[in-house]
């Protein structure tokens, strides 16, 4: 603060950075790993479109990762159809509560891998401390559906979510 700010008790403004936050539209990846066990993956395409905006990852700045373990799963180590109509509303309510208000979201949704009877939801946060606080809140709650752990860290250059960025479809088509 300057002499005039102080003389005059200006308050500094605080920058403002406008983004677009792009629409979601989803890639719906199927594939096996090495051992043969399939995995199905939701991934927000829009995102690799933008992979290169300075400003999205300036505000979008940390990852978080959240992953559950599946109850009723076959010998294939894959939820049962009951399991995973069941689990779909409790995966939406971790969207919900990440992004808190679509038209200024906390959180840009990345990708839901569902593998080995695990869950793995994919976000990038904008404020780290709103999201660690809503999942701890479920977590204190302790009525959530499945026990789940969760990760948050920055990652202001998206290193974490890199490999969710590809072109899934040009890879099926070589």
């Amino acid at each position: 603060m300057g002499l005039k700010d102080r003389l005059f008790s200006h308050k500094s403004k605080k920058e403002t950075v406008q983004i677009l936050i792009p629409d979601e539209s989803y890639d719906l990846v199927n594939t096996s790993d090495d051992e043969g066990y399939k995995a199905v993956m939701v991934i927000n395409a829009t995102l690799k479109h933008h992979k290169d905006d300075t400003q999205l990852k300036q505000v979008f700045s940390y990852y978080c990762s959240v992953i559950f373990d599946y109850n009723d799963i076959d010998e294939n180590l894959w939820p049962t159809s009951e399991e995973f109509s069941y689990m779909r509303d409790y995966v939406e309510t971790f969207d919900k509560g990440l992004k808190i208000n679509d038209e200024h979201p906390n959180a840009l949704f990345v990708a839901r891998v569902t593998h080995r009877g695990t869950c793995q939801m994919i976000w990038m946060l904008h404020d780290a401390q709103t999201a660690k606080e809503y999942l701890d809140g479920v977590i204190s709650e302790g009525n959530q559906l499945r026990e789940f752990e969760y990760r948050i860290e920055n990652d202001p250059e998206w290193n974490c979510i890199e490999w969710f960025l590809q072109d899934f479809h040009s890879k099926d088509q070589q």
